[in-house]
Parts: structure tokens; sequence; C-alpha cells
């Protein structure tokens, strides 16, 4: 039998989602049956799978230490080849806020594991001695690939939860820069109905799912304006099919209408993440900055 004492940065977490990441080796269908056939208790009361552990909890596991300690064998291998070298805008016991490159996904997917800003977090987390109790380091929302700024990850359980039901319900601040086509002046909201239809979100007149941005026009400079952004709410690709909507698509953004630049994305910064005490800003990107300088743009003037 295995006697372990639920840490900080399990607290909050679902016992299944728990006994999956601590023991990796564990298929999830032996999870299910471990919790079923009793082998899991929580305080001495046999867990089920809604049981939610809380910092102290002592959960037992009947599993002997020889094969506790194979399924436990954390996969370290997976880090190797991970870049660390990721630029730390805020970190405390609870969360890190990164600064993200325009060009890589937030989530890993299918081939771009390594190369994913979520593996290279966790990789610097684990490093830091990140790796008491179950949990992995996770973010908390995401930013699309071509995107850059802060994004918000979670070091612990109850952090996730939190932080996630705080963008949820729309608490978290979340500003933005853009450059968009057409000199522009002016401020206001864009509240209209938006369906996913594909890989691109689309403004419809019923059945969709209401969407908000508050925005406000920088300054203007050869055919283009920088817009400050605040999303009212969360739904895929909204500054974009938003800015779409006015007549004035993100420069360079060709799945939305504006017109194509060789080999140039559009230009969208997640400047600032705000809830609670947190107060979290990046700074204009190299890319970015070149961009509005050959626009003509005064960068002192701006932000």
């Amino acid at each position: 039998m295995i006697e372990l004492t639920i840490s900080s940065s399990d607290d909050g977490k679902l016992v299944h989602k728990w006994l999956r990441l601590l023991l990796p080796g564990l298929p999830l269908s032996g999870v299910y049956k471990s919790i079923r056939t009793g082998r899991v208790k929580v305080n001495g009361k046999r867990a089920k799978q809604d049981t939610r552990l809380q910092e102290g909890d002592v959960v037992h596991l009947y599993f002997n230490e020889e094969d506790f300690a194979s399924l436990r064998e954390h996969p370290v291998a997976k880090y190797q080849g991970v870049s660390r070298a990721i630029d730390v805008l805020y970190e405390d016991d609870e969360i890190v806020a990164v600064n993200k490159p325009a060009g890589i996904l937030t989530h890993p997917a299918d081939g771009e594991y390594k190369t994913s800003l979520a593996a290279q977090v966790e990789a610097y987390v684990y490093d830091r001695g990140g790796s008491e109790g179950a949990f992995r380091a996770a973010p908390v929302h995401r930013l699309d690939r071509n995107t850059s700024g802060v994004v918000i990850f979670a070091k612990t359980a109850r952090a996730a939860k939190a932080w996630t039901e705080a963008f949820q319900r729309g608490e978290v601040e979340k500003e933005y820069l853009a450059i968009v086509e057409g000199a522009w002046s002016g401020a206001g909201r864009v509240a209209v109905e938006v369906r996913r239809e594909g890989n691109v979100t689309r403004v419809v007149q019923d059945s969709g799912k209401p969407s908000e941005t508050a925005y406000e026009v920088i300054a203007s400079s050869r055919g283009t304006s920088l817009v400050r952004l605040r999303l009212l709410t969360g739904r895929t690709h909204q500054i974009r099919v938003h800015m779409a909507h006015l007549g004035h698509p993100l420069l360079a953004d060709r799945k939305y209408g504006a017109r194509p630049i060789r080999e140039e994305s559009f230009y969208l910064h997640a400047h600032r993440v705000r809830w609670h005490d947190v107060d979290v800003k990046a700074p204009l990107p190299d890319r970015l900055k070149d961009k509005l300088r050959s626009l003509g743009y005064k960068l002192d003037d701006l932000v």
C-alpha cells in the first residue's frame, strides 16, 4: 500500500485526473478500474470518479511498491530537446505568465510537441522543482499560433480551476494591440453573434454565440491603423472576425479578407492580462515594432 498526502499543487484536482498524472504508466482504463475496485481511498473512504482532492487529504493506493514505482516513472525523457528559453513576465507559487512569440503553438499538436509553448513552460517549471504532486504546468487560455503576448500558465490545480473559471465568467481583463487595414479613428464596441464554420468564425444573424469587443484607434499611418482592443467575450478568432466585420481586417489576415502580403501574417499582440492583484504586460515584440516603423508610426508616441 502507498500512502500520499495531497500537496497545494494538487488541491482541487478530481481524483481520476490526479491519478492519471501521478501514474503516467497506468492507462486511463486502469485509472477508472482502480477507482471502481476500491484501490484508491481518500481519508479512509473509497474514492469515486468525481471525488475532488483537497490539500492535506491522505490518499491510500493499493499497489505494491514495485508496481507503483514502475507506473510512477516521470516521463522526463519527453523534456529532452525541449527549450527552456521562455520569456517569463511574472511568476509566483501559483502561476507563471509567459510572453509567447508569434509563430509557435500554445498547446501541443501532432509533430509539434517539443516546440509548443506548453511543453517549454512545463519543462521550465519541472526543472525548478515543480514536480511535487501530480499536476504539471498548464495554460489556462490560449493564443493563436501567429498571435504574440501574454499567456498565463497554472502551476497548481487550484490556480488552473480559479483562472479557467475567471476567464469563463469574463472577469479577466484582456487587452490586445493590432494593426488593421485602413485609416481610421474613434472608439466603440462590436457586439454580434458568431458561429464557427470549419476553420473560420463568421458573423451570423441568429443561432450564433454572443461576442463583444471594445476598441480604440490609437493612430493611423499609410493606409493602416493601430488599434487597442479589449475582449469582453472569448470566441475563437474574435478580434479577427470583429475587425473584418467593421471593414478593417487585420493587416495581412487573408483568412478574414485582408489583402495578402508576401511572407507576412497578421499582427496581433496580447499586450495585457489582469485579474485581481495580477497585472501582466508584454512589451511589443520586435516583429511588431519593425512593422510599425516601416509604416511610419512613431513608437514613443503610441504605447
